[in-house]
This record gives C-alpha cells, sequence and structure tokens, in this order.
C-alpha cells in the first residue's frame, strides 16, 4: 500500500511535483497581524481537523466504529481521501477501508508526522482568520458564491490541496517547513523554500480559483493557458490585496525585479517564438511551471519561472484598466482573444 512506503520511499515524487507544482507559484500573506486585524470582523471559518479526527486514536486497540463514523462525518472527502490520496481501493467487504487505514495509522513513519503536525499545528487559527477575511471578500465580489468547507488532512507527502465539489482539503504535512527533516532529499530547493505555513491561506485561494473554473481550459493554446493560470493569481491578489506582487507569484524580490524591468522583452519573446497560438504543451509549459528559474533557450538563469503566468497578469492588469471589469467578470471571461485584444497590450 502506498501509505506504507511513507517515510521509506517517495515513490510518487513526479506525481507531487505535478500536483504540488501545479498549485505552487506559492504566495504568502504578507502581514499576519494585517490579516488577522482585519478578519476581526468577518465570519469566522473554521477548518475542521480530519487529521486530528482520525488519527488521534489509541492504535493498539482501534475501535472497528471508528471509520465508519468518519465516513458518517467526512462523507465524499472521507471517501476520496481513501481512494485519492492514499490510493486505497475499496472492497465489497471493507466498505469504509478500516484494514488499509489501520495499516496507515499505525505505521510508524504516520506518527512521526502526526507528532510534527500536531507540533506546528496546534491551533489553526491564524489561517482560519486569513481564510475568512478572504471569504468575506469573495461573498461580496461574486453574486451567490459556494464557500466551501476547509477539511484539514495528512496527505502522505502527496498533495498541497484537493477539492471535492464544496470542499477544499489542506494537506498540512506539505507546510511543516522548509527545513523539515524530511523534505530536504526528496523535494528541491525552490519547492521547500515554499513549504511553509503562510503559503497555507493564498494556496488554498488558489485551490478555490481552480477548482471553480478548471473548466473554462478547453483552448489548448498557450494563450488561454498563461491567461487562466495569471487569473488564479489575480483572484488571489483580489481576495487578499495585502500581499505583495513577489509573494503572488512566488518569486525572490531579485526575480521580480528581474521579470519587472524585463517584461517588453519577455512579451517580444513570445511573439518572436509564435508562442501564443500554438497548441503543443510541449512546447510552452516551461513557461507555465514552477522551479528555479524558467529553462528556455534564450531565457537567463536569473530569471523567474513561469514567465508565462507573470506576463498573463499583467495582460489581465490592462485589460481590468481598460475595461473596468469586475472581480466575478474576470474570472468568468473564456475569450482568451478578446481579454487580449482588450488589454491592449504593448509593454514598452
Amino acid at each position: 500500500m502506498k501509505a506504507l512506503q511513507f517515510i521509506d520511499s517517495f515513490r510518487n515524487l513526479t506525481k507531487i511535483f505535478y500536483l504540488f507544482g501545479f498549485l505552487c507559484l506559492l504566495s504568502a500573506c504578507g502581514s499576519d497581524s494585517t490579516i488577522n486585524e482585519a478578519a476581526k470582523d468577518v465570519e469566522k471559518i473554521k477548518i475542521i481537523r480530519f487529521d486530528s479526527d482520525l488519527l488521534k486514536v489509541d492504535t493498539a486497540h482501534i475501535d472497528p466504529n471508528h471509520f465508519k463514523n468518519l465516513a458518517q462525518k467526512y462523507g465524499e472527502f472521507y471517501f476520496g481521501f481513501c481512494e485519492n490520496t492514499l490510493a486505497i481501493m475499496p472492497q465489497t467487504n471493507d466498505p469504509y477501508f478500516a484494514n488499509s487505514l489501520v495499516g496507515f495509522i499505525r505505521y510508524p513513519g504516520i506518527q512521526i508526522i502526526k507528532q510534527e503536525v500536531d507540533s506546528v499545528f496546534p491551533n489553526l487559527t491564524d489561517v482560519e482568520d486569513g481564510i475568512s477575511l478572504a471569504m468575506s471578500r469573495y461573498k461580496a465580489q461574486f453574486k451567490n458564491p459556494k464557500i466551501p468547507r476547509f477539511i484539514s488532512y495528512i496527505s502522505e507527502f502527496g498533495e498541497a490541496h484537493n477539492a471535492y465539489d464544496s470542499i477544499i482539503g489542506i494537506g498540512l504535512d506539505m507546510y511543516l517547513g522548509s527545513n523539515y527533516q524530511f523534505y530536504p532529499q526528496d523535494f528541491p530547493e525552490f519547492m521547500r523554500a515554499k513549504m511553509r505555513r503562510e503559503y497555507i491561506v493564498p494556496n488554498t485561494l488558489k485551490a478555490i480559483a481552480i477548482a471553480n473554473f478548471d473548466t473554462q481550459l478547453k483552448d489548448k493554446r498557450f494563450l488561454a493557458y498563461m491567461l487562466f493560470e495569471a487569473k488564479v493569481r489575480y483572484f488571489t491578489k483580489q481576495l487578499l490585496p495585502e500581499l505583495d506582487d513577489t509573494l503572488v507569484f512566488g518569486y525572490t524580490k531579485k526575480q521580480m525585479d528581474w521579470c519587472q524591468g524585463s517584461e517588453a522583452q519577455i512579451w517580444s519573446y513570445f511573439v518572436d517564438q509564435k508562442l501564443l497560438y500554438n497548441q503543443q504543451p510541449n512546447d510552452y509549459m516551461r513557461y507555465l511551471n514552477d522551479g528555479p528559474f524558467t529553462a528556455a533557450v534564450g531565457i537567463p538563469q536569473e530569471s523567474a519561472p513561469a514567465l508565462g503566468v507573470f506576463c498573463g497578469y499583467k495582460i489581465l492588469e490592462n485589460y481590468v484598466s481598460k475595461t473596468n471589469a469586475s472581480l466575478q467578470e474576470v474570472m468568468e471571461e473564456t475569450n482568451w482573444d478578446e481579454i487580449l485584444k482588450k488589454s491592449a497590450y504593448r509593454p514598452k
């Protein structure tokens, strides 16, 4: 079972890279005190601790009803966690995955991670404050938005977030700190740098944006993908305007300065390489993926990663300045050519 290889070997590293990378041009709350202060007057969001409910049991004497009770409490999330996160397949004589979950709970590696999660996250008050503030703005800027439930869990180092209909899951073991002892040999440095508590709130907003709008990605052109990824970051910035731009993109200040100073050259490069209307992901995904820099011929290593996302964001900013589009209008617009045209984007 995948869970029983937890500490000994991370066999899903490639899967982890892409799952985490899709969400991980990570951003952090610029000032926890600013967000906590602003969140005092908003409706409080509570994160339900599935990680605690699942693992805080007497491992020597696990009540057989434990898993049935969890399934009734967490519903779709419980079954999704078992099948998708732990890769446990259902069995006719074990409808609640009890036999496999007993092994997961008792495995020493899981208990080590549980202790670390409990130590780093004795409570999630600051995270709840940040999400609460963002959700209050979400309700103000969208017509009848569905506010999801937020559930924390241990992902077996597999995913930072997942989504099930009206639920957003938060994998706390992906945020144990850049120096956590089991990260260094299995996660590259640029990822470890972002696997910290302060990234949970903005990453959660990105997960909401992706869950709500990823059906828009029917157009396979680079233009569509760069604008969609830019919309995810624009959504995050609008709901948490306290964020510094460097944090929205997950860039260092040096990388952000490089992008700002090279904006015209970045745009010219995409135009000259005839990438905007290219429909071959192998040709353009390097300009959207996270990494230490954008690895492409003609792009220096001092560049930031995901230059396509940075450029798409600038197009969106121009589009909004020209059209006065609301956040909901921006997020719902799927005519990518119209966005580009109305933006009149011509950096100099």
